[in-house]
């Protein structure tokens, strides 16, 4: 009897497991579809964004990352700073601020402040509306605006702080065929263009000092 009791425990015990693996095999096709279209989410600063778009941005980091180390083992010294200041806040215009997540996540853990706005206009207030100025803009170039799409929003934003007085640093952050429109960048009152961003970093850098660095 006591056998016969042992071997009942016995399969009692090995019951969840052989149910677990049957729903695991059932599901196993919806599992893999999840998987396939990649629809979890992971959070990063205030933004969610998904697996696919987050692996997306660490592998693009990773690379110039990489490429930032090649230029140092061929002796090619990073630029210097010009002046010995502080880079403590930033203002970062993109209509899609999810794009730049993880470039401003590493901003912040660098020590500064990452402010967003979605439009020319939105920036125009930050700019005007903060007591403690930036220390430089980094703009996107094409933008939906009031319900239509500038391509040159990041020229006419350009234009609008100059005409302002503002001598603050901007930078355009775009595509590569928008980043090579330097002259008319730099013609309109820019201070750089990239889509690169160990090259946007050193742009920074060239304003002055990460906090985290300062410290």
């Amino acid at each position: 009897m006591k056998d016969f009791t042992d071997l009942i425990r016995a399969l009692t015990g090995l019951t969840w497991p052989i149910i677990a693996g049957l729903l695991v095999w059932r599901l196993f096709p919806t599992l893999k579809d999840i998987i396939r279209s990649r629809g979890f989410t992971v959070k990063v600063g205030q933004t969610e964004l998904t697996v696919q778009e987050m692996s997306e941005q660490v592998l693009r980091t990773t690379a110039e990352i990489q490429s930032s180390l090649a230029d140092v083992a061929a002796g090619r010294a990073p630029e210097a700073t010009p002046e010995p200041r502080t880079l403590r806040a930033i203002l970062w215009v993109d209509d899609h601020p999810e794009n730049n997540t993880y470039e401003a996540e590493q901003l912040r853990s660098l020590g500064v402040t990452v402010k967003t706005a979605k439009s020319t206009a939105e920036a125009e207030h930050a700019i005007n509306a903060t007591f403690d100025p930036f220390d430089a803009v980094i703009s996107d170039m094409g933008r939906d605006e009031s319900g239509s799409n500038n391509a040159n929003a990041g020229l006419d934003l350009i234009r609008k702080i100059r005409n302002q007085g503002h001598g603050v640093p901007i930078f355009i952050y775009a595509s590569t065929r928008q980043a090579d429109r330097v002259s008319e960048i730099t013609a309109a009152g820019g201070n750089g263009a990239t889509n690169s961003v160990s090259q946007l970093f050193r742009l920074l850098r060239g304003v002055g000092e990460f906090p985290r660095d300062a410290a």
